[in-house]
């Protein structure tokens, strides 16, 4: 994303504007040189995300020396950062001298992310009532937040989606990141309830300057799994997309969630990208009594 040599003359100016276009500031960027007055030989920056987070994002590393220079430009930045809890990075496979700099700077490998996409088919008629007895699906209202937190903590039990991001943040910072994806649209967001308790969450949001809608959390407690409950979600929520202007949907799944892989391949998915996520902890966060 940062300006590197031989971009041409106009790609900072490209910078600011796709900057300023997703709310991106550039007041933590750092630098790394060999001492006053010389160039830069790496700059990183630390963007702003919601749940108390910060998106990484690093000049190009093509060399030994540049490897050098953004780990220690970004062990330095992520030892200033008071305000979050956990930086991240999405890096591209085949960047091995990129992911070494990460590594070097504290940063740990979650995981490989396939991303997926549907375009629209309609998923057919969806039985009303859930493949399980005690089952129900309840329409977001203002006020489900500490219940959503608890259905998505018993949805992180055994879970195969990047199970070492479990206990790095609070399930509000959570819930904020999803709410912040796209556009949230409480019409697209259920909380599901196994015999009136929590025990999972369908949601979705539109993201009107990509033209899709973002599958952004599917999860379930473990005695849900494996008996048809995700399935019938799933197309439960695809169902509603039906009138909307978003109709193609995109997700991401760690490549080791086979179950998730084989139903989103089932209701039509197909893969288009793959992404290494990084992360390291700011601060450890406090547990949230429950």
């Amino acid at each position: 994303m940062l300006a590197g040599a031989g971009v041409g003359p106009h790609a900072g100016d490209r910078l600011l504007a796709a900057a300023r276009a997703h709310g991106i500031e550039f007041d933590e960027m750092w630098g790394a040189s060999d001492g006053p007055g010389e160039p830069y030989a790496a700059v990183v920056l630390l963007a702003k995300s919601a749940g108390r987070t910060r998106m990484v994002y690093t000049s190009p590393v093509r060399q030994p020396r540049e490897r050098d220079a953004v780990a220690v430009a970004l062990d330095r930045a992520c030892g200033q950062i008071a305000d979050a809890t956990l930086a991240q990075a999405l890096l591209e496979p085949g960047e091995d001298l990129t992911r070494a700099a990460f590594e070097a700077a504290g940063f740990t490998s979650v995981g490989e992310l396939l991303y997926l996409r549907r375009s629209w088919a309609d998923p057919g008629p969806v039985s009303p009532a859930s493949p399980v007895e005690g089952v129900t699906v309840q329409p977001w209202r203002p006020g489900l937040e500490p219940e959503l937190a608890r259905a998505l903590t018993r949805s992180y039990e055994g879970t195969l989606d990047c199970p070492e991001l479990c206990g790095l943040r609070e399930v509000d910072d959570v819930i904020e990141s999803h709410k912040a994806t796209g556009v949230f649209d409480p019409a697209l967001w259920w909380l599901v309830r196994l015999d009136g308790a929590p025990a999972g969450a369908l949601l979705l949001n539109p993201v009107p300057a990509q033209g899709h809608t973002e599958l952004v959390y599917l999860g379930l407690a473990p005695a849900l799994r494996g008996r048809g409950v995700a399935w019938w979600l799933l197309r439960r929520g695809l169902s509603h997309l039906a009138d909307r202007s978003h109709r193609t949907v995109l997700c991401a799944v760690d490549t080791r969630n086979t179950p998730a892989r084989a139903l989103y391949e089932r209701a039509g998915f197909t893969d288009f990208a793959r992404r290494l996520a990084e992360v390291r902890p700011l601060r450890r966060a406090a547990p949230t009594p429950r």
